[in-house]
């Protein structure tokens, strides 16, 4: 007789199952680099901080929401730097986050969003600062200057640091100018785009500045243009009650006009 065949005694697995099978042996791995990935520590942002010419005594939290502690750059203290990151802006090449700087005299926060090509989108800004402080970081501005500045931005391009498109207002309040003499010389509003600006096509960003309140009635516009320059020229006086300081300074202005004020205008790079 001849043998009986052998059977195979292996177990089929249908392709459908084999299919599914694989499915989720995909996800598990891709859901264990998810993992992987939202876990690491916020330390490996440390290279991005030294890229910037930034210092930070401490990390806390992961690379995608943390936390940096005790931030300087070129030797002015910025406080805490806290970022909450956007993963999927990565598929559009962008790197989008929610950032804040945080001090004990004030804050900035906005939505962050960079490109490869340098430039950085700010939208929904938000700051409360003391002047000072703007004096302490290189922005070029002098020192000596107190008062604090708050303000909202909806819209603000950075390219290289330089600011090429701005949408917001800025308030300035209890200014003192040691030019001027150590008296508070007022308060101020700054609104950009200016609302009297009638230019079309200019790539300058133009602003409109004047008075709220104090001893200096200001009415002048502000442009800052490619190149890192500024102009700032309109008109001035001295209200009454003005430090006699101030009075005196404002006279070597000029002459004043039919309404009393003084031309003046101011220009440089920063």
């Amino acid at each position: 007789m001849a043998p009986a065949p052998r059977r195979d005694t292996r177990a089929r697995v249908e392709p459908g199952v084999a299919r599914r099978y694989l499915r989720l042996t995909l996800l598990g791995l891709i859901a264990l680099c998810g993992f992987a990935l939202a876990t690491l520590p916020a330390s490996l942002a440390g290279r991005l901080f030294q890229r910037a010419g930034l210092t930070v005594t401490g990390f806390s939290g992961t690379i995608w929401s943390g936390v940096a502690d005790g931030v300087e750059w070129q030797g002015a203290s910025l406080g805490e730097i806290r970022w909450r990151f956007r993963p999927l802006a990565l598929l559009r090449a962008r790197a989008s986050a929610d950032v804040s700087m945080n001090r004990i005299d004030g804050s900035i926060s906005a939505d962050a969003a960079a490109a490869l090509d340098g430039s950085l989108e700010l939208s929904d800004v938000h700051l409360d600062l003391p002047i000072e402080f703007f004096a302490e970081i290189p922005t070029g501005m002098a020192r000596g200057w107190h008062g604090r500045v708050s303000g909202a931005f909806t819209q603000l391009r950075l390219v290289s640091g330089w600011p090429v498109a701005a949408v917001g207002t800025l308030h300035l309040a209890n200014v003192v100018m040691p030019q001027l003499g150590p008296d508070r010389i007022g308060s101020f509003e700054v609104v950009i785009p200016d609302p009297r600006d009638t230019s079309q096509g200019s790539s300058d960003i133009r602003a409109r500045v004047t008075d709220t309140s104090g001893t200096v009635a200001v009415d002048a516009a502000l442009t800052l243009s490619a190149g890192r320059s500024f102009l700032l020229e309109g008109t001035v006086a001295a209200r009454e009650g003005a430090p006699p300081g101030l009075v005196r300074s404002l006279e070597y202005l000029g002459p004043v006009d039919a309404a009393g004020r003084r031309q003046f205008g101011v220009s440089g790079t920063f």
